[in-house]
């Protein structure tokens, strides 16, 4: 490959790069493994009565067993089992302020409120758009595989996955997940389409 034509290459993929955000620059080069997520905890309050409320978690590990769902400004509490997917969820605990923590394993302060909302939904939008990125360089890099070098993106945005997100972030993930599927389906055609 002569350098003009890779020049032609790296640009396209260092703007995308750059566009997307480090945390997303990955793909260009190669396909990393997934990191297990970190320790998050939220509390919500039960639907109907103001007393109870339901406290979920993820990013805990299921060989390091039971996960402690401990309340800090009062009585309540209970040990739970997370998941194969290291989510965790107790239901009808006592209103109050909550952290998880795992012997030897991560820990949480448990979110609520607002506070809570927002998390979610950064975690919603930052997850569509890895999906995006994903997704959008796997097509391109098909179809320019099999010769078809004019090829348009076209994201599947009716497919979205994930957290329960306010009305505000779906419409910002959705926006996400078209910007990152299209920006890494054209560089996978730049790449991969070489006349």
């Amino acid at each position: 490959m002569n350098q003009r034509t890779r020049t032609t290459l790296f640009i396209p993929l260092a703007a995308c790069s750059l566009a997307l955000g480090p945390a997303t620059a990955a793909w260009a080069v190669t396909a990393a493994p997934h990191a297990a997520p970190a320790a998050q905890c939220f509390v919500e309050p039960k639907a109907g009565d103001a007393t109870k409320v339901t406290v979920t978690g993820e990013g805990f590990d299921k060989a390091k067993g039971k996960v402690k769902v401990d309340r800090t400004d009062g009585d309540g509490g209970t040990l739970v089992t997370p998941g194969a997917d290291g989510k965790f969820t107790a239901t009808d605990q006592p209103a109050g302020k909550y952290e998880a923590s795992q012997v030897n394993g991560p820990s949480a302060t448990c979110l609520a409120g607002q506070e809570a909302q927002d998390a979610v939904n950064k975690n919603f939008i930052d997850s569509e758009r890895k999906r995006g990125t994903r997704e959008g360089f796997t097509d391109g890099k098909e179809l320019a595989q099999a010769g078809v070098c004019d090829a348009e993106a076209k994201p599947k945005v009716n497919n979205l996955q994930g957290l329960t997100a306010d009305n505000e972030a779906k419409k910002k993930a959705q926006e996400a997940y078209k910007a990152a599927y299209t920006a890494a389906f054209d560089a996978a055609i730049n790449r991969y389409c070489t006349d």
